[in-house]
């Protein structure tokens, strides 16, 4: 009976033609602010990208994709992203997907760690 309740509740919105619309939100709906800072100052610059990944299910679960670039400085070099409350990244750029993080975080500190490149 329970089977029976779940397959009528499953498809109880399904048409009998092929068009299916489904546009969720990207972000999840998440609200993240992203808190950028180099470490040492003035040892380079972050820029930031961002575009809609719509891979997941043949285009029906679009999702968000940021990406963060940390470019030197001259004398200086990348070491690794500091990322609170997120574990350390090394590879650059890093990309963030919204909808991956912890929904209880709403700041994410991203420090961009450079140190002066030894010649």
């Amino acid at each position: 009976m329970a089977v029976a309740f779940i397959a009528l509740f499953a498809f109880s919105n399904c048409s009998g033609d092929d068009s299916f619309e489904f546009s969720p939100d990207p972000t999840c709906g998440r609200n993240i602010n992203f808190i950028v800072e180099v470490i040492p100052q003035g040892a380079g610059i972050v820029t930031r990208s961002e575009y809609v990944n719509s891979f997941g299910l043949n285009g029906l679960m679009p999702f968000q994709v940021i990406e963060y670039f940390a470019i030197p400085a001259d004398g200086y070099q990348f070491i690794k992203w500091d990322l609170a409350p997120i574990a350390d990244r090394e590879e650059n750029p890093i990309s963030l997907i919204p909808c991956d993080i912890n929904p209880v975080y709403t700041t994410v500190r991203i420090k961009a760690i450079f140190e002066i490149r030894e010649e």
